[in-house]
């Protein structure tokens, strides 16, 4: 089913994240609009739920299940049901809101200004950033701002959609107190959200720094999160392990040796500056208002009887990514 939409988008995936497309998700430029439009009309007939049919949401759910159509429904009918059971976490972003403002003032989610030789985005987690004494830094928020900023960047950028991203999770200052501020069930949302939620690939999540929180992390994550995931993780006790991962012009000056004379990402402050200047973008800002609308939500009453999952068509069985 043709949409307005799909006459006005143009790819703007570089040659490299194109290549990748072709050779990592099964991605054809001549069908990829094809894909976006039988994915697009598969949604506008479910009774069950309301969701988005924009272009550059559908390729980027197409493209995180590999072009399988099966695996995308799949992944459309998670991100609802998170939807709707936790609206306090992913409904209604904007950009400019208090609470993720000042997650944005302390730095403690950074997208850094380079991507890897791979292509991937880095963005680095600094729970131990925030002040646990103000009101404004609670799991919930924490939680939501990580989504806000990744809808963000997606949205501004294509290639992450298909390059993905890197996490390093630094736990510096981040200690029992950090982690005994959430509830065993606001950690299990919390890592749904990270792995279900999200349309992006992550390709690695790096914990840096983690002491003595180390096993009482990992224990959550081996119980919450997903085997293909969970054998992206890496546990990292030195910047020079880092280093070995993410090179040392890709880090903020405050993560490399004082005797360190090459070249860098710049200072925290000025990434800082850079993140929001984009979240003061009054387009951008209604662009996320309304991709996360609460009206984008699902009714497991209204769910047909049968597989409303399966293609008509014929698709191709994928691992999702």
């Amino acid at each position: 089913m043709a949409d307005e939409d799909d006459a006005k988008y143009v790819c703007t995936l570089t040659d490299f994240s194109l290549k990748k497309a072709i050779r990592e998700l099964n991605e054809d430029p001549k069908q990829r609009l094809g894909s976006v439009q039988t994915l697009r009309k598969w949604i506008l007939e479910q009774p069950h739920f309301t969701c988005r049919t924009d272009t550059t949401f559908l390729l980027a759910i197409l493209r995180r299940a590999k072009f399988s159509q099966l695996v995308a429904r799949q992944l459309i009918d998670n991100i609802l049901t998170i939807r709707t059971k936790h609206p306090k976490i992913t409904v209604n972003y904007d950009i400019q809101d208090a609470s993720t403002m000042a997650y944005i003032d302390a730095g403690v989610f950074l997208y850094l200004p380079k991507t890897d030789k791979d292509g991937r985005t880095i963005l680095l987690a600094r729970p131990g950033a925030q002040n646990l004494g103000d009101p404004r830094f609670t799991p919930d928020n924490e939680i939501r701002t990580m989504l806000v900023l990744s809808e963000l960047y997606r949205d501004e950028d294509e290639n992450l959609s298909v390059n993905g991203t890197l996490v390093v999770a630094d736990f510096t200052g981040a200690g029992m107190k950090y982690m005994n501020h959430y509830t065993l069930d606001q950690r299990k949302t919390a890592i749904s959200a990270f792995q279900d939620y999200n349309p992006e690939r992550v390709k690695g999540v790096l914990i840096y720094n983690a002491g003595p929180v180390l096993e009482m992390l990992m224990g959550l994550l081996k119980a919450f999160m997903k085997k293909k995931l969970m054998d992206r993780v890496s546990v990292h006790t030195t910047m020079e392990s880092l280093y070995k991962v993410i090179p040392m012009d890709l880090w903020p000056v405050e993560y490399l040796p004082d005797d360190y004379r090459g070249p860098s990402v710049g200072s925290i402050n000025s990434i800082i500056a850079d993140m929001k200047k984009r979240t003061t973008n009054a387009e951008a800002r209604q662009r996320i208002l309304s991709f996360t609308s609460d009206r984008y939500r699902i009714d497991d009453k209204k769910r047909p009887s049968g597989d409303a999952m399966l293609p008509n068509e014929s698709f191709r069985k994928l691992n999702i990514d």
